[in-house]
Formats: structure tokens, sequence, C-alpha cells
């Protein structure tokens, strides 16, 4: 007798419309990703193409303002114009010198000053940046009404960068005075405390 195959199930076949579709899936996904690879590709090799033109353009300005800036140092560098800097510079200086108020640094000083301290000299110079350095010696009947004097200029918006130099007691000064040389930073353009 002849062989045949008799499948008496429901479903004959295997089932592979699942795994199709899921493949079919994974295809579109690889395939979405791809073409989004290569516009993104593209969108960022013309970015940066526009980038690298605009590093040259700034290359080659900043090249040129180098040039620019080369060629203006020197002509800064010629001895008529160091001459006329240097003329500019002593002018400012005198107009700044001018415009002191010393009623004004006396007026700080003397509401900061207590009773037992005594003003011995006031040594004023301008420094490069225009600011009034003041070299003050003062003599105080000991170290503590000194300290209130130069903890009163710390405190004070005219005064800063108080810097004591030296500090002295006198032994044949009666109460053992004190000494002391201190330089301080002087702004006109603050308020008196």
């Amino acid at each position: 007798m002849g062989e045949f195959d008799l499948n008496l199930s429901t479903r004959p076949f295997p089932a592979h419309r699942a795994t199709t579709l899921l493949l079919g899936l994974l295809i579109a996904v690889i395939g979405g990703v791809s073409i989004w690879q290569v516009v993104s590709f593209s969108r960022y090799t013309s970015l940066a193409a526009g980038i690298r033109g605009g590093e040259q353009e700034l290359r080659v300005e900043t090249e040129a303002l180098g040039e620019r800036l080369t060629g203006l140092q020197a002509r800064l560098d010629r001895p008529e114009a160091t001459a006329k800097l240097n003329e500019i510079g002593f002018l400012n200086n005198l107009i700044a010198r001018r415009s002191l108020s010393w009623t004004r640094v006396f007026a700080s000083l003397e509401s900061l000053v207590p009773d037992t301290v005594h003003l011995l000299s006031l040594r004023p110079a301008f420094a490069p940046d225009g600011s009034l350095q003041v070299q003050i010696d003062v003599r105080g009947r000991s170290i503590a009404e000194v300290t209130g004097f130069v903890d009163a200029l710390e405190e004070s918006p005219a005064f800063a960068d108080v810097v004591l130099s030296i500090e002295r007691k006198l032994d044949d000064a009666p109460i053992s005075d004190v000494n002391v040389s201190l330089t301080v930073t002087y702004f006109p353009e603050k308020p008196l405390p």
C-alpha cells in the first residue's frame, strides 16, 4: 500500500504569520533609522561646511586685525607719539591734583582722629592709577588709641588699604607715647563718614 501523509489538525501549516509580521516591522524600523541617519549625516555635513567657512572668514579677519594692530602699535612707538602720550599723562595728573579738595581730605581725617591721637605729618602722593596715597605719621598715648584710629580708617568708605609701616614706643616721652607711620589710599569720590 502506498503511504500517505494524513494531517488531521485544525491548522495544517505552522504559524509563520506572526514571525513574518515581526520581521517586517523590524525591517521597517531599521529602514526608518537608516533614512534618519542619512538625513542627519547630510544636515550635519552641510553645517560643518558652513562652520569651516565661517572659521576661515574669522581667521582672515583676525589676521587683518592683527596686522592693523601691529601698524597702530608701530605708530604709537614712534618718539613723537610717546612724547604726546607722556604729555597727556602729565596733564591728566595735573588735572587730578587740581580737582582734589584738600579741605575734604582734612575734614575726612578730622572726623576719624580721636582726641588722644595727634597727626604729626601728612604726605600725599598720586599713584599711577590716579588714586591718592597718603602717608600719615601719628602719635598716641597708647597703642590702643592709635589702633582705634586705624580701625576708623579701615571702616571709612573714603579710605582703604591701610598699611602700618613703622610702630615705635617712645620711652623718653611722657606716658610712653606711641608713634605710628601708615599709608592709606584716599578716594575723593566717596562720601564723608
